[in-house]
């Protein structure tokens, strides 16, 4: 059995398509919720006229998603976020098709989304925080790491979910350090939103730090350093909504020079054997 669980907060307009991908997917015994965090518009309406439950959950993606897993109850649950505009393939469909195939402790969704450009947050937080606290994951999360088409076996530990937009990374970094399988899915080709939200900045890279405190990784002494390091990135991730085409190129090669100054040290012995 799988529950596919669409997670929206007040999207409305885009919801129906998700949902329709999600009972499509759904075969005997399956589910479908719409896990609902916080909407105040009509996304709960939307649901219930095609006979999908609502999970009301608090806002924040992690805690609608944590809400999620803990009424999963150890089993497998499809995440489909409910901004789909179109999409080239069926993504629940894949995501399903995928865990079939390998049975894997989290499959993610790697798609191309042809009207987005600037992955500032991939390049700046995501791959240099990686690369130097969890080096032995950084293949296992190369293709689409904020992906947050992913379909989870709810029996396997997740962690302490976080309550935001970290909870892609938290599942990267946790799931991949304490020896989970992770499968890529081909979803072709995705249509959404491009709306860039700097707030994801600081609540990914507190993700991934939070988890190589909790392992040991880094020392709480530690944390004001790494925090350093990537404030200027933040910085920078912010001004991104205001920066016309003429000067993408500059805050592009300016991000990139931020993400390739050596990070603080790691010791070596906390870290995995190659």
């Amino acid at each position: 059995m799988i529950t596919y669980g669409v997670v929206g907060r007040d999207e409305e307009r885009t919801l129906e398509i998700a949902l329709r991908q999600a009972l499509d997917a759904a075969g005997p015994g399956d589910e479908v919720w719409f896990v609902d965090s916080a909407s105040v518009d009509g996304s709960a309406d939307v649901a219930r006229r095609l006979g999908v439950e609502v999970v009301s959950t608090p806002a924040g993606k992690g805690r609608a998603v944590a809400a999620a897993v803990a009424r999963c109850n150890g089993g497998l649950l499809c995440l489909v976020d409910a901004d789909i505009e179109g999409s080239s393939r069926n993504i629940p469909v894949a995501l399903r098709d995928r865990w079939r195939e390998t049975r894997a402790d989290m499959v993610v969704g790697d798609f191309a989304w042809p009207r987005r450009r600037l992955l500032s947050i991939t390049i700046a937080v995501h791959t240099p925080l990686v690369r130097a606290l969890f080096p032995e994951s950084l293949e296992l999360l190369a293709p689409q790491p904020l992906s947050g088409f992913r379909l989870l076996d709810t029996s396997f530990p997740l962690g302490r979910l976080p309550y935001g937009y970290g909870l892609e990374c938290h599942l990267n970094v946790h799931v991949a350090s304490t020896g989970g399988r992770i499968a890529w899915a081909d979803l072709g080709t995705y249509d959404g939103p491009v709306i860039y939200r700097p707030a994801m900045a600081p609540d990914i890279a507190e993700a991934i730090l939070d988890v190589a405190e909790e392992q040991g990784r880094i020392e709480r002494s530690e944390r004001a350093q790494w925090d350093a390091w990537i404030q200027p990135v933040l910085e920078l991730i912010a001004t991104a909504p205001s920066i016309g085409e003429d000067a993408l190129e500059d805050y592009e090669r300016r991000l990139a020079a931020l993400a390739d100054r050596p990070t603080p040290p790691v010791r070596a012995s906390v870290l995995p054997s190659p």
